[in-house]
């Protein structure tokens, strides 16, 4: 391991004990219950170290979510140069919400519901989603597909997933299940 890769998977580290301390604390007190003083005696790092990584505790407990979509885009299973653009989404969404991506932004939800104050980070975190999907789903289509379908079928995958997490439609037993009522609905054309 090179030094910038080791100092690379050491800030990894970091944060991610940072964001997971404080989600923890969020789930044990409540945003309210504790302070940055806490996340980092828990953690053993300094109050700078935190300033270095999160702005507040909001952004720390909801980083946990944009860690695991990065780590679920990386971890992606190569599929066939051939694979169909909606066939990939499928298989990126599957992977994406099977690896515990869903369940986390279930937890999130709830925990923006009790606490108020997390919801406009919880929501930038759903808009860097977004924004995630449809640049690594129009980095996929390349040329094959027009840059307007790639953005629907990541809207249209994103809209039901947000409807999911927002509670308007009933959750499945599985996230496979939703994934799968989800993609043959966009294959019959609704």
């Amino acid at each position: 391991m090179t030094e910038r890769s080791h100092r690379d998977w050491k800030r990894q580290q970091t944060s991610h004990a940072l964001a997971r301390a404080a989600f923890e604390l969020t789930r044990e007190h409540g945003l309210d219950g504790y302070t940055i003083d806490d996340v980092v005696r828990r953690v053993g790092v300094s109050r700078r170290t935190f300033a270095n990584y999160f702005s507040s505790k909001e952004e720390a407990v909801t980083a946990l979510a944009l860690e695991q979509l990065h780590q679920g885009i990386s971890s992606m299973p190569d599929l066939p140069a051939d694979t169909a653009l909606l066939d990939w989404v499928k298989s990126l969404a599957l992977h994406q919400l099977s690896g515990g991506l869903l369940d986390l932004l279930f937890q999130l939800r709830d925990l923006a519901e009790a606490d108020p104050a997390l919801r406009p980070y919880l929501e930038s975190v759903h808009a860097r989603i977004r924004r995630t999907a449809q640049h690594v789903v129009g980095e996929r289509a390349g040329n094959s597909v027009s840059k307007l379908t790639s953005h629907i079928i990541v809207g249209a995958a994103y809209g039901a997933l947000s409807s999911l997490i927002d509670g308007a439609v009933s959750p499945p037993s599985s996230p496979g299940e939703f994934v799968e009522k989800v993609f043959s609905r966009l294959k019959s054309g609704l």
